[in-house]
């Protein structure tokens, strides 16, 4: 295994403690408040030093969003190994709350900024610009496995891609709503999990309840 030079890991450190201070600046005062100098002071650099690592601010608020969703893809895969895809679905928007709760200014960053972030290909559709983010695919490889073991029932028009849609908003939405309106409020895990069973139930489904008319033959 390659060991890294002592200027690329002072170079990585500095970057690190950039982009800290900036998401530390934005929690406490806003992203109106985010400046080079300001973050230069905070780390008690100079605003020169700053751009030898980042053209502008933008450049660091499109690195701290690339990192929290890479801490959030790290953090959907951190739990128990579920042999029931039903238990790792659900487990798995569970670790999406957490990592809400346990990163609030990453996490209102990553997703207050999303409306201007670069799109390389604008006609681009929804579901390809989906299917390249690594955060996505673990909800979606779930989903799959769901599908796979005959827990999920899918439709001609709403199939395994719009059902782990549908599971990023219910999980989105939940963590939203713990970090804004009901951040006073304690946060019960237990309810969390009845919430994404019944979600669960929503799309489950037997033979009988599919055909209820048909014999067996």
């Amino acid at each position: 295994m390659e060991i890294a030079k002592p200027r690329t890991r002072r170079n990585a450190r500095i970057r690190q403690a950039i982009i800290k201070s900036a998401v530390e600046i934005i929690h406490h005062e806003g992203v109106a408040a985010l400046s080079i100098r300001r973050i230069a002071d905070a780390i008690d650099y100079s605003p020169a030093s700053i751009y030898e690592y980042y053209a502008n601010k933008d450049a660091i608020l499109e690195e701290a969003c690339d990192e929290g969703f890479t801490k959030l893809t790290v953090a959907l895969r951190e739990y128990p190994t579920e042999s029931d895809p039903r238990v790792a679905v659900r487990e798995c928007g569970v670790q999406y709350v957490r990592f809400a709760l346990a990163n609030p200014d990453y996490f209102l960053l990553m997703f207050s900024m999303a409306g201007n972030q670069r799109i390389d290909n604008p006609t681009e559709s929804l579901e390809s610009q989906l299917l390249r983010s690594p955060a996505f695919m673990v909800i979606h490889s779930h989903i799959h496995a769901l599908v796979d073991a005959g827990y999920c029932d899918v439709k001609p028009n709403y199939g395994i891609f719009q059902i782990a849609l549908s599971a990023w908003q219910m999980v989105h939405g939940i963590a939203m709503l713990a970090l804004t309106t009901q951040r006073n409020a304690p946060v019960d895990y237990t309810l969390i999990r009845m919430t994404l069973d019944a979600w669960q139930r929503g799309f489950a489904h037997t033979v009988a309840e599919r055909h209820p008319n048909e014999s067996n033959c």
